[in-house]
């Protein structure tokens, strides 16, 4: 048994035809077909079954592709380890960003990483959560920053949770709104609202602080996922914006967003984590880059101008 033909069976398991396998470990279909027998032979199991309509696991070989598929990301991981010591500081650092993370994180992230580590490479994913973590769980991206609350029960994950970042309500300076000492959920309702795309658990919370009714629909005008763009469109209309203090703290430093009071406003925020591959190791670069990371969402949300006194 070797590591390349647990690879042969994980590849037959996953394409389900000896012609697709074979191309995808660029082997001949016969040069395939024994290799599987082999492997057969070997443990004395029957792992898939044959027909004229393709290849189909048997419950024997489920078990052996899932164990194959373990030794293989150990393998993959021993590798990349090997790799690190070698070289130490080449290569890249490959970095997941949701839209709030990104907002706070660039660019001071990418130059204080640049000026510890010229010589390395920096890739960076701004996406969706469901997206980047299926890229980290197919180890695309060395780390990712989102809500922790969007994360799935997975024990692959690893999860170091930072400091809560809570939201308010914001609008231009001079928004009619910004003179009164506290708003109604239904003078919110007034205006236009623009946000970035809502996980589930964001979608019951603005529904409560709106007071909408959970079959109905957030009156929102604009989505984006870039906050940049909201907050120069919320700069220039009467639109409203829900964000984190330190995602607009700029703008509030330069009065040209303002936050809105909201009477009885539940308490909603953002609980940002740094999320990694459980059994993976970092780069010497990659453990810099995310305590950098780390730190920057802490430092941004203590530093955040505060909006309602």
């Amino acid at each position: 048994m070797s590591v390349r033909r647990l690879n042969h069976v994980v590849a037959l398991a996953e394409e389900g035809s000896f012609a697709r396998a074979a191309e995808r470990v660029h082997l001949s279909q016969p040069a395939l077909s024994r290799s599987i027998q082999a492997i057969e032979d070997e443990l004395g199991l029957r792992l898939f079954d044959r027909a004229a309509r393709g290849v189909a696991v048997t419950q024997a070989g489920k078990t052996i592709v899932e164990r194959a598929r373990r030794v293989l990301f150990e393998a993959n991981c021993l590798v990349r380890d090997a790799e690190l010591l070698k070289t130490h500081e080449i290569g890249e650092v490959r970095i997941g960003l949701g839209p709030y993370p990104a907002t706070i994180l660039l660019p001071d992230l990418l130059v204080g990483f640049a000026r510890l580590h010229p010589n390395v490479g920096l890739k960076l994913e701004l996406n969706h959560a469901h997206a980047m973590i299926d890229m980290l769980l197919a180890e695309q991206l060395d780390f990712i920053v989102i809500d922790k609350r969007v994360l799935p029960d997975n024990p692959a994950l690893a999860i170091k949770p930072l400091r809560r970042h809570d939201g308010r309500w914001f609008g231009r300076a001079g928004h009619p709104l910004a003179s009164r000492e506290a708003v109604s959920a239904v003078d919110l309702r007034k205006f236009p609202l623009v946000t970035v795309p809502l996980p589930p658990f964001m979608h019951s919370a603005v529904h409560r602080l709106l007071k909408i009714r959970s079959h109905e629909k957030i009156p929102v005008q604009l989505e984006c996922n870039d906050v940049r763009v909201l907050k120069s469109f919320v700069e220039q209309t009467d639109a409203l914006l829900f964000a984190t203090a330190s995602s607009v703290h700029k703008e509030l430093a330069a009065r040209t967003l303002v936050p809105i009071a909201v009477k009885d406003a539940p308490r909603i925020g953002l609980a940002f984590a740094l999320v990694v591959l459980a059994d993976r190791t970092l780069s010497p670069a990659g453990e810099v880059a995310l305590a950098l990371a780390g730190q920057m969402l802490n430092d941004a949300n203590l530093d955040a101008v505060e909006p309602v006194k």
